[in-house]
């Protein structure tokens, strides 16, 4: 075992010494925060209640970040600390035990990428604390519960600064040169999806390249089209919230099992599990507007900004 892993692996057992168990449900809570589960929350309420321009930024630099730490796992093939040091370090994680590599952590480039690329859109100074602190506590979490190295959650928060770099700084002034009509767009959406795929088409990665697809083919007709407008009372934005969380979990069964209908040689491959993400991004971006829209549970954009205003 080299030094540099030595030294991490001596620290990391030392600092789980010192856990209570309330600390250890804590670091629990933390590291499922940095989870996929905790971002279909996140996003959905952030596009059907919030704001939508700022949750597209936020899930293209989450989905980017998805695919960079699949990519970079598999290129590095670290290993992770109880997989090298089982006598030392313990995994205090349920199901920890049959994670694959290690460098970069997921959890701290995903919770960077969206919390991060969130912040530097609203520009809000609290807001910005309270999403570095987040950021900090998913990624210690991943150490104390002895899933990764230190080196791991360094890598993923650099990477997923430069994904927020990306997505705040780069994104908007590229995007409304290159965007100029919807065919275009989705032309241009379709081949970046593509190419990343042909670079590095895997199980994995499937998953966000589909779901930026689904999203993107769905913002794009949804705003020349319908012009969905996420505001209005909380009450009828808490309606929109629960209404599309319920049809995104039929949905996501839905098509769990009509892709199981496929042989088994053929319901695992990498493009299936692209059509069936692109599948549930479409809903998000576009199908639940719509339905939101003909329930009368929002109100289009146009709309919105014809009422008059007190002045």
């Amino acid at each position: 075992m080299p030094d540099w892993m030595r030294w991490q692996i001596e620290w990391i057992a030392r600092l789980q010494e010192f856990q209570p168990p309330w600390a250890i449900a804590f670091w629990r809570l933390m590291s499922f925060l940095g989870e996929e589960q905790a971002f279909l929350l996140i996003l959905p309420a952030l596009l059907w209640c919030y704001r939508k321009r700022e949750a597209l930024y936020e899930a293209t630099g989450l989905l980017l970040g998805s695919y960079l730490t699949f990519a970079l796992k598999d290129l590095f093939a670290m290993p992770r600390p109880f997989q090298v040091a089982p006598d030392q370090v313990q995994v205090l994680l349920p199901g920890g035990e049959t994670l694959g590599y290690g460098l970069p952590s997921g959890h701290a480039l995903n919770a960077t990428a969206l919390w991060g690329t969130l912040a530097g859109m609203i520009r809000q100074p609290p807001f910005t604390l309270f999403a570095i602190g987040l950021v900090l506590l998913i990624g210690f979490s991943r150490i104390v519960l002895g899933v990764h190295f230190i080196h791991d959650v360094l890598a993923g928060w650099g990477i997923g600064a430069i994904v927020v770099f990306l997505m705040t700084r780069l994104a908007p002034r590229w995007i409304p040169r290159l965007v100029t009509s919807p065919r275009r767009s989705l032309l241009l959406a379709t081949g970046v999806v593509l190419l990343l795929f042909f670079i590095h088409g895997t199980r994995e990665t499937a998953v966000p390249l589909g779901a930026w697809l689904g999203m993107a083919w769905g913002a794009i007709g949804e705003s020349w089209r319908n012009g969905f407008d996420p505001g209005g009372p909380m009450g009828q934005r808490g309606l929109r919230l629960a209404l599309g969380l319920i049809t995104l979990g039929v949905l996501y069964e839905g098509l769990t099992a009509a892709f199981s209908l496929f042989p088994s040689s053929l319901s695992g491959e990498p493009i299936l599990r692209l059509l069936r993400y692109a599948g549930i991004g479409l809903w998000v971006t576009w199908g639940a507007p719509v339905a939101f829209l003909r329930l009368r549970l929002a109100r289009n954009e146009r709309a919105v900004e014809g009422l008059p205003t007190n002045s």
